[in-house]
């Protein structure tokens, strides 16, 4: 337990230089003291990386089509507010895009990991609550691949990237 606390802390001083390091280049941040809260300075884009689901922290994470116990979850829920720190003259378009999705650093195994994003799509100088839900589509899987998309993903750490990027509209 205190080699998983200490390497979580590890990867969030890692993970955070590199993150503080684009967006001091692009004049971006995320808040300080306001978790889940994206602040774009005069950039346009920024990106988070990586995002973790923990199964500790948020639950095991099954399929719709699973029994749900103590400790499982059907999904996890994201909210992110984006926000400019300069006034804009013009309404822009906001697209978030999802990348690299993991599960304990294997590229999504038998596909079954699904992020939906519930993006506004424009943000001038108000807020903009971005949502990701996190859920398991096993719709798809085979019977015969039942055990071993069960081993993949069980228990297992889900990771992945998060870009924000606000583009003027055509």
């Amino acid at each position: 337990m205190f080699k998983r606390v200490l390497l979580a802390i590890l990867a969030v001083i890692v993970l955070g230089g590199s993150a503080v390091a684009f967006s001091w280049w692009d004049k971006l941040s995320v808040a300080e003291y306001e978790q889940d809260v994206i602040s774009m300075g005069n950039g346009l884009e920024l990106v988070v990386l990586p995002v973790e689901i923990n199964p500790e922290a948020a639950g095991n994470l099954i399929p719709a089509s699973a029994v749900e116990t103590e400790g499982d979850t059907y999904s996890v829920v994201l909210t992110y507010t984006v926000k400019f720190e300069d006034v804009l003259e013009e309404e822009l378009d906001l697209g978030v895009t999802v990348s690299n999705i993991l599960v304990d650093g294997v590229a999504n195994p038998f596909g079954l990991i699904s992020i939906v994003v519930d993006n506004p799509g424009v943000i001038q100088n108000e807020d903009v609550v971005v949502t990701l839900t996190v859920t398991i589509d096993d719709s798809e899987l085979l019977p015969a691949d039942y055990e071993a998309a069960y081993e993949a993903i069980a228990e297992k750490t889900i990771s992945f990237n998060i870009a924000f990027a606000a583009t003027r509209q055509a």
